[in-house]
């Protein structure tokens, strides 16, 4: 399943109320909806952020093991509820957590800002229980925050049992779940940085021992325009991934659960946000300049001219093909996109006698309306 919504961006200019030019999107027939890329993940979601637009989706609402992109929650809940230049002392609970760490030991002390970038850089399981314990005292008050930040964002297919994402009953979250809370995160700038981090040298061990986090998420260094988010991976999930890329002023957002062997992950992410850079974009709606409908006023034919652009975050392919659905109204005229307004000048063709005017005018809307039906 896949949604599309046309988005409207509106020129700048003054709006004038009333005689509306109601110019509704209308992609019905002719208007060629791209099919998403064949992906081996069970579930995904393609988001376009900048125009608030789901472009494609699979499953997007079906809860899933999430494995380490878990992690994203376990940061969001630390950088909103903790001082990252404070120290924590590790436990040896955190050390024996096992599967990806950093090389934590037991009782030495070590910053916030370290743990949360090692635990996103490097996905430490460590470095998570480690902060669940310094932030919250225990893991399972941790867990009892990270589950109400759930709550707060409006998550509905969404549970956590550990701060880390190894496989636990009672872990899972969805696609869309997925995207809201790496978007949420994404505001946070000290996370914003440390997801985009590629390489982080961890404080040495208390024996000198050197620690160096190398990122897991390789579209990092390998996609234009990546700029993060997380990875994850147990026999449960599969391979998981929550990526972001920016090109052109515009943010996209891919999330893959599931997905199938090898850098399977990589390779559906990839192809999706490929999917939404190529296959949409703004397309020309309104010019200033062009008229847009004709209408009767008295004996006079009047046509109308726009005074400001507009555009919608359409398929590319539907340049030329989007048509506008004009209906008049009583008032001043405006051409109406939704709850944009963009002023238009009227432009008197001469008198005409009334009821030849009104058949002209009649004449060419139906002939207009032909046309764009």
């Amino acid at each position: 399943m896949f949604v599309m919504a046309w988005l409207i961006a509106v020129g700048s200019a003054t709006p004038v109320s009333a005689l509306a030019i109601v110019i509704p999107l209308r992609p019905g027939e002719g208007i060629p909806i791209p099919t998403p890329p064949a992906v081996t993940a069970g579930s995904f979601i393609l988001y376009d952020d900048t125009y608030d637009v789901v472009l494609a989706s699979q499953d997007a609402e079906v809860p899933r093991p999430l494995a380490s992109t878990t992690k994203m929650m376990t940061a969001l809940v630390a950088l909103e509820e903790g001082s990252l230049d404070r120290l924590l002392t590790v436990s040896e609970a955190a050390t024996l957590v096992g599967e990806s760490e950093i090389g934590l030991v037991a009782g030495e002390r070590v910053s916030l800002r370290s743990l949360v970038t090692a635990m996103l850089v490097r996905s430490a399981n460590d470095a998570a229980v480690a902060i669940a314990e310094g932030v919250a005292g225990t893991v399972p008050a941790f867990v009892r925050r990270m589950n109400r930040k759930a709550d707060d964002l409006g998550l509905t297919n969404t549970s956590f049992s550990n701060p880390h994402g190894l496989d636990d009953e009672g872990q899972f979250s969805s696609a869309a779940d997925l995207l809201a809370i790496a978007r949420a995160a994404m505001e946070i700038p000290e996370f914003a940085r440390m997801v985009a981090t590629t390489r982080f040298v961890f404080p040495p061990a208390p024996d000198g021992t050197e620690r160096i986090a190398e990122t897991t998420n390789a579209l990092v260094e390998e996609y234009e325009g990546a700029i993060g988010v997380k990875t994850g991976f147990t026999f449960d999930a599969g391979l998981v991934l929550v990526a972001a890329a920016e090109r052109d002023g515009r943010r996209l957002y891919a999330v893959v659960m599931g997905s199938v062997g090898g850098r399977s992950h990589f390779d559906d992410a990839a192809a999706l946000l490929d999917h939404g850079f190529d296959e949409y974009g703004l397309v020309s709606l309104v010019s200033a300049g062009d008229t847009y409908g004709t209408y009767l006023e008295g004996d006079r034919s009047t046509q109308l001219l726009a005074t400001a652009d507009a555009e919608a975050l359409a398929p590319v392919a539907a340049a030329g093909v989007l048509v506008p659905a004009i209906e008049v109204e009583a008032g001043d005229p405006v051409i109406v996109i939704g709850d944009e307004e963009i002023p238009v000048e009227p432009i008197e063709d001469g008198e005409l006698p009334g009821w030849m005017a009104a058949l002209e005018w009649i004449d060419e809307y139906l002939a207009w309306f032909r046309d764009a039906a």
